[in-house]
């Protein structure tokens, strides 16, 4: 076990090091952090599988059987010139994913869509008004390895200043952001290979202050940080 901030991280004795960091040629190129270049990439993702059934790919592992359906958003938004994201640390006594770095977001209410369930999530999670947040696209749905739910990821950008986030006692520990820029750097982010029952699959770590982004956080940083910088003009 290793630590990563407030959570323990279960890295296997047979883990080895992956493939180098793939966008250090690319991660000065400004103009890939526009929030209207994000919209056009994502609006490009049109072949993931929306249907129950999710593809086997090294995003999701195929021994995982998604019982559970979650919406959640990675909410973006400038400061100071720089394209940030928002992330959560998940409350410690929570039964699962205690202490991990997260997107905002959570289960279905019944009848809800995925992006429904996100903006609702958010809302109640770190106190974002649906309103202030614009959808620029979704990216594939990934499964969790644990807890065997399926996740719709969503990307908004929120318009203007960021407004007071506010942690949903119980939910959220503290709320920060960080900026794409700073998760593409090579002191931040590296991949690591872990054995599986099903064979071997890469994980993706991103650290930050404090913490360690990995998991289903990880993957889907990962993507996005893939769409927006290894995207063709």
């Amino acid at each position: 076990m290793a630590r990563g901030g407030q959570q323990t991280i279960p890295r296997p004795d047979s883990w080895r090091s992956g493939d180098p960091n793939p966008w250090l040629a690319v991660r000065d190129q400004v103009w890939r952090y526009d929030p209207e270049w994000v919209t056009t990439v994502l609006g490009r993702v049109t072949e993931f599988d929306v249907r129950h059934e999710l593809p086997t790919t090294p995003m999701r592992p195929p021994f995982v059987n998604a019982t559970k359906e979650s919406g959640v958003l990675a909410p973006l938004f400038v400061r100071g010139g720089e394209l940030r994201v928002v992330l959560t640390r998940r409350d410690g006594r929570l039964r699962n994913h205690k202490g991990e770095v997260a997107f905002p977001g959570g289960r279905l209410d019944s009848g809800e869509t995925p992006v429904q369930a996100a903006l609702r999530e958010t809302h109640e999670e770190v106190g974002l008004p649906p309103e202030r947040v614009r959808i620029l696209g979704r990216i594939e749905p990934l499964t969790t390895v644990i807890s065997a739910a399926k996740i719709s990821p969503f990307v908004g950008f929120i318009d203007g200043d960021l407004p007071q986030l506010v942690p949903s006692v119980g939910e959220v520990d503290r709320i920060f952001d960080v900026s794409l820029f700073e998760l593409s750097h090579p002191d931040c982010y590296h991949e690591e290979l872990w054995p599986y029952p099903d064979g071997v699959f890469p994980i993706w770590f991103f650290e930050v202050e404090d913490d360690t982004i990995w998991g289903a956080t990880g993957r889907m940083i990962r993507r996005l940080l893939d769409l927006v910088l290894l995207s063709e003009p």
